[in-house]
């Protein structure tokens, strides 16, 4: 049915009797006429939606892009730009860097069917602080664009002794025998990733470089003066590790430290934390911890808020549910009259 013969129709409703079936039919036309306009004007592509979950993070964090695209099993392209003033624009002189290509249920889609949504896990690269735009360009559908803010954050270290057994041997030296270090870490999530499958345009963690990030002032308790600053052994998620140390003759209840550091290369801002543990008596003494940046002055920490799309995912939605709700309203009428 054409608009037209849609508006004859109703003209024929308004010379009908004014009585409650008229105005139910009157009611009814009109929401049928508001559909069809609706209908006509808000495109498919219309819907297309870009979220970033976190949408606030530190330099080498990841971040799950998802996006739903105008045709099911399409391929759209992911990119990301510095906004140095702030405004939401790329109109500061930058450039725009790719990203990756995602297609719907293939190549970097996180999931297996094509359902006309993409979720990327892009594992950020050491972006400077500041506020960055975040780009899906949809070949059959409007381009759409999101806030991305990146933080100076210091590192989170709580480190801890362990003897030979380990977890019953929490805080505790006994000279002679090997000790581990395990140092959780927060605040900079290339620990978390060692694992990603690595491509040019998210190139994933260098577990070389994660290590360098980390030393461990082990002299105390090695009776070494050069291992104050040792690599860890092995680098797991949200975890760094110094296994396997041999401990030398040590004073019968004495209390030990060791002194681990750790710094996020994007912001340059070291930690350093202190566990603690015991000769033959087991110390249960929380890390103490210290934070600097390159000045070796404590940097405050501020938290700036992301922002939302640049533009309404779902233009004109309102006005559908309006509609839907008045057609509901006209129906309960009808059946009560």
């Amino acid at each position: 049915m054409n608009l037209p013969i849609i508006v004859h129709k109703l003209f024929e409703v308004t010379r009908m009797q004014r009585s409650a079936q008229g105005m139910t039919l009157l009611l009814l036309a009109v929401i049928a006429v508001l559909l069809l306009v609706s209908a006509a004007i808000i495109p498919t592509s219309a819907t297309t939606i870009l979220v970033l979950q976190p949408s606030t993070v530190s330099s080498g964090d990841s971040v799950y892009v998802s996006a739903n695209l105008a045709r099911n099993g399409s391929t759209v392209g992911l990119s990301y730009y510095f906004d140095r003033n702030a405004n939401g624009k790329d109109d500061d002189g930058g450039s725009w860097v790719p990203i990756t290509n995602v297609t719907d249920g293939g190549l970097h889609d996180g999931k297996n069917t094509s359902t006309g949504f993409i979720n990327f896990l892009w594992m950020t690269p050491q972006l400077s602080p500041g506020q960055y735009i975040v780009r899906v360009e949809d070949p059959y559908g409007p381009t759409r664009t999101t806030v991305l803010t990146v933080q100076n954050v210091q590192l989170k270290l709580i480190p801890t002794i362990y003897g030979p057994k380990g977890i019953s041997d929490k805080g505790l030296i006994n000279p002679g025998n090997s000790f581990s270090i395990i140092a959780n870490v927060t605040g900079n999530c290339r620990l978390c990733h060692t694992t990603d499958n690595p491509t040019t345009q998210n190139p994933g963690v260098d577990d070389q470089k994660v290590k360098k990030a980390f030393s461990a002032d082990l002299s105390q308790i090695t009776g070494f003066s050069s291992d104050t600053a040792l690599a860890p052994d092995y680098v797991h998620h949200q975890q760094v590790q110094w296994m396997s140390i041999a401990s030398k003759t040590l004073a019968d209840n004495q209390t030990l430290n060791v002194t681990v550091t750790g710094t996020n290369p994007a912001g340059n801002l070291t930690t350093q934390s202190t566990a603690y543990a015991g000769v033959n008596t087991a110390v249960n003494r929380p890390p103490s911890t210290t934070y600097q940046n390159a000045t070796g002055s404590s940097p405050s920490a501020s938290a700036a808020q992301s922002s939302g799309s640049s533009s309404n995912p779902l233009p004109g939605f309102e006005a559908l549910f309006a509609v839907a709700g008045l057609t509901l309203v006209a129906y309960l009428v009808s059946k009560r009259r």
